[in-house]
């Protein structure tokens, strides 16, 4: 290792830079996001400016409201550059979204990969974006994992990703009603 007499600049990209998205103003309308627990995905409202497909991918990438970072986390970005892993390449006017993804997508193990497309198409879903069709670096459609192991090759919804879903905690008395409850 060889070292300097004096500090040089870093070379132009050495750091990643991740944008940073503005604060929505206390009049912004809210949107429903999804954000990982877990092996589960849990709702949240949040106020948010753009109410565009980019506009739920930055707030993804922004992550959980600062209360809920220790119990909730984002997966969309890279964790060695804070780069999405998926990009928003075009929105038809029939509501589909096409995704590009990076090659650190494909690094993920396959559970991050299912909740990572499960957080996304989601949350897409909250703003009326109802399909969405994840692309490799060269523009052709990929196959997807879904939660209960099938591949589903094609658009997908976040109704294949429901099983993914939280249920709240005012659930759980109707489920122990109905048997559907743990066991003792």
């Amino acid at each position: 290792v060889t070292t300097q007499d004096t500090a040089e600049p870093l070379p132009s990209g050495a750091i990643p830079v991740v944008g940073v998205t503005p604060s929505p103003s206390p009049s912004a309308p809210e949107s429903l996001f999804f954000f990982v627990s877990g092996s589960e995905l849990e709702a949240i409202h949040e106020p948010v400016n753009d109410h565009t497909a980019q506009g739920v991918l930055d707030a993804l990438a922004v992550g959980p409201p600062l209360e809920r970072q220790t119990d909730l986390r984002t997966l969309i970005n890279d964790p060695l550059t804070g780069q999405p892993m998926l990009t928003v390449t075009t929105v038809s006017d029939s509501g589909q979204v096409v995704l590009a993804r990076t090659e650190a997508f494909t690094l993920l193990p396959a559970k991050d990969q299912v909740l990572l497309v499960g957080q996304v198409v989601s949350s897409l879903d909250g703003i009326g974006l109802t399909s969405v069709v994840v692309t490799d670096p060269e523009g052709l459609p990929i196959p997807l994992a879904l939660p209960d192991g099938r591949v589903l090759e094609g658009p997908i919804t976040a109704e294949a990703y429901a099983s993914l879903i939280a249920q709240p905690l005012a659930s759980a008395p109707a489920q122990e009603e109905s048997g559907a409850a743990k066991k003792s």
